[in-house]
């Protein structure tokens, strides 16, 4: 019989959401230090590839399910945010709004990182610094947003009273 807090706890994050999300975190990892080139590029793409699947994966799910992509409506937005300002939060299986929003943000940035990166390659955009920068702010911003979404991680464990991380990497979390 498992251990007390393995009795409480509930599969949560499925392993292809796990490895999908591991696999994005090292790739962006990897290209942060890996600035141009066939690599650089190609990792990009694998990254918008993995992102694609992921959200084909979750916008099939039930709206109930952990796992599901989609917009939380902005009265469950407005209530996470009240109940942050009082630091006392309804701790949920998957996503919390605030959270949603964010991973929304991380795969669209990631997407747009590989659609401006194949652009660059585009005979009809050779010399055209406006698309380099571009793709180098959509870079900038996704690194703020990974600081965000770390601190997000850390500020909920703290306020739930579990460790968020270990349930990404285990895929298991102890029930609200």
């Amino acid at each position: 019989m498992p251990g007390g807090n393995e009795a409480r706890t509930v599969p949560v994050w499925s392993g292809f959401v796990r490895l999908s999300h591991g696999l994005v975190a090292a790739i962006v990892l990897f290209n942060l230090f890996n600035d141009t080139g066939p690599l650089h590029r190609y990792a990009g793409y694998a990254a918008a590839g993995v992102v694609m699947c992921r959200l084909i994966y979750g916008w099939r799910l039930r709206r109930d399910d952990v796992a599901h992509v989609g917009l939380p409506s902005w009265a469950a937005v407005r209530q996470h945010v009240r109940e942050l300002q009082h630091r006392h939060v309804q701790p949920s299986l998957g996503h919390n709004p605030a959270g949603m929003l964010m991973a929304l943000m991380l795969w669209g940035l990631v997407l747009a990182l590989g659609l401006t990166g194949w652009m660059t390659q585009l005979d009809a955009f050779w010399g055209d610094d406006w698309l380099i920068n571009t793709h180098e702010y959509l870079a900038w911003a996704l690194q703020a947003c990974v600081l965000g979404h770390w601190a997000g991680v850390l500020v909920m464990s703290r306020l739930e009273g579990q460790n968020l991380a270990k349930a990404m990497l285990t895929g298991r979390k102890r029930c609200p």
